[in-house]
């Protein structure tokens, strides 16, 4: 796997703000103009705004950007030219050559017969294999018959569609009273058209995972041909949108578990869609979420490492006609064997390229400053963040005692206790992550900050909950070491736990740790980080620096 080598950290901050996430507002929407492209321009990598592991394998995925790029004395990016390093979904990307740097030391559990098997599962499942999939599995729905006419192109199930030249009716919005989200009626017959020739035996066959964040079939399933063809002349579009429009219907944003879904199916999505489009990266496209409530959340920075303009929402075209130039229905976040939300993943593997990329784009987008790599002189005690929860259940209770085990360990660890609230800046969370080597927290979304760790993290699941597989499964996609609490004589639920639909349940009580069984989890975590190859590179000891003189 190409890595990213990381950059200057930033001195420490106080990370407990109670600064809001701006969230742009919605506008009425401006039919943009598309300019000619400048050919003349020196190559800069600035105006990709991506990783370098990115950069390297668009590059080679677009020869006339490679060309650029070997005509510029500015590319540093010359000598990774005509390699071959691929994404993994190409027909001709050589496996050696792909994203992933998956790897499988555990045992399949009886899914399959081999371990060459296990490796394919878990990349066809988890990673760049599942993106071909989507890719190889792409059938036309609505087929053009001369130039200039409609198309679209979906993915098996309709969980992923793309089409141009799309007419959309959305004058019924307006008549309805109240807000609304998770609809399944938002469009009738007819009120999605297309000048081209539809295969209805296709679209019935695909139309059948009808629920709200599962596919697009609540919606594709009504489309029908129209007469004419759709262009910024026709009468019957009230507006007319020439940028690329992602549409989009989005998990519980108040959830970063959840929001995260949608995040990374778009992020995938933008390699579906873009597997033969330079543009594949382009943050100059709209966002039109498919309800109408004013967006909301404090992840909101997110939309900004894939579009520079405000989202807009179904109010934005309440009572309009609206034809759209080029349209995307991105995969979903609840799809059936989708990503990653309710993923089942194959046993005894990890690390899947595609979170790996997914991580290091949006720290990327976002400007997340990176660690610095420093001299084996420089003292690098392993980072310590724990996250604690002000909420009504799964507070840890003895957390003061806890903390005072890890601040007192010979190890010497640099200990941070953290509260990451509505109110708290997401970018300078992500930060915080990033600067963190131990994550600790209790069963719960903040975890999904395990996403963000450096490559030679750890997460500790202080406990979870009788909840195995979900932290544990996101920490190994993403390829970082896990563990959690084991030995139940040594925690102590405050109670029973009380659900609020009747009966005990492991979530909703509170529990004390043991402190001793608690700093040999964390002693074992930082073992695993003081090991790792990445750890070493960006402080390597002073028998390395030696060797590196010689």
């Amino acid at each position: 796997m190409q890595s990213v080598q990381e950059g200057k950290k930033h001195p420490s901050h106080v990370y407990n703000t109670n600064t809001k996430a701006h969230v742009p507002p919605l506008r009425t929407v401006q039919v943009s103009t598309v300019l000619p492209e400048v050919l003349l321009r020196p190559w800069s990598p600035g105006s990709l705004d991506l990783p370098d592991a990115h950069i390297t394998r668009y590059l080679n995925s677009f020869p006339d950007e490679g060309v650029k790029c070997k005509n510029s004395r500015f590319c540093k990016y010359r000598t990774v030219l005509n390699t071959g390093l691929c994404w993994g979904y190409e027909e001709d990307c050589a496996e050696h050559l792909g994203y992933s740097d998956a790897s499988c030391p555990g045992d399949h559990k009886g899914w399959v017969a081999s371990k060459s098997q296990q490796l394919e599962t878990f990349f066809k499942q988890t990673d760049f294999g599942f993106i071909k999939q989507q890719i190889e599995s792409m059938k036309t729905i609505c087929k053009p018959e001369k130039p200039g006419d409609s198309h679209l192109d979906c993915s098996q199930y309709l969980q992923f569609c793309q089409g141009s030249k799309v007419y959309i009716d959305f004058r019924d919005v307006a008549k309805r009273k109240e807000p609304f989200r998770y609809k399944m009626d938002v469009l009738k017959k007819g009120q999605i058209r297309g000048r081209c020739k539809l295969d209805n035996s296709t679209l019935t066959a695909e139309a059948v995972h009808l629920s709200p964040l599962q596919s697009w079939g609540p919606e594709i399933q009504h489309i029908q041909e129209t007469a004419s063809q759709i262009n910024r002349k026709s009468k019957f579009c009230d507006v007319y949108v020439e940028r690329p429009t992602y549409i989009m219907k989005i998990d519980a944003t108040v959830n970063m578990y959840h929001h995260f879904c949608d995040f990374f199916n778009l992020y995938t999505s933008m390699h579906v869609n873009g597997s033969h489009n330079k543009d594949m990266f382009s943050r100059d496209v709209n966002i039109l979420i498919w309800e109408t409530y004013t967006y909301s959340s404090n992840f909101g920075h997110t939309w900004s490492a894939f579009t520079k303009h405000p989202l807009w929402n179904l109010k934005t075209f309440e009572g309009k006609r609206v034809c759209f130039q080029n349209v995307v229905f991105p995969l979903l976040p609840r799809m059936i064997f989708g990503l990653y939300y309710n993923t089942p993943v194959i046993w005894g593997c990890q690390e899947s390229g595609l979170f790996h990329a997914f991580s290091k784009f949006i720290l990327h987008r976002l400007k997340i400053p990176k660690r610095t790599a420093v001299g084996w002189e420089d003292e690098h005690p392993i980072r310590v963040t724990l996250l604690s929860r002000n909420t009504q259940y799964r507070r840890i209770l003895n957390e003061k005692e806890l903390l005072d085990k890890l601040i007192s360990s010979p190890r010497g660890y640099i200990v941070k206790r953290v509260e990451f609230t509505h109110e708290t800046d997401f970018r300078l969370q992500l930060q915080t992550i990033h600067e963190t080597d131990i994550l600790i927290g209790m069963h719960g979304a903040g975890l999904t900050h395990a996403l963000f760790l450096p490559d030679w993290g750890a997460v500790f699941e202080l406990y979870n909950c009788e909840d195995e597989h979900c932290y544990a499964d996101l920490a190994r996609l993403r390829g970082v070491f896990y563990r959690t609490w084991t030995d139940r004589k040594k925690l102590t639920p405050q109670d029973k736990g009380n659900h609020p639909d009747g009966g005990p349940h492991a979530k909703f009580t509170n529990y004390a740790f043991d402190p001793e069984e608690f700093l040999r989890i964390v002693d074992e975590a930082a073992d695993h980080v003081a090991k790792h190859p990445a750890y070493l590179h960006l402080y390597p000891s002073p028998k390395s620096h030696l060797q590196d003189e010689l």
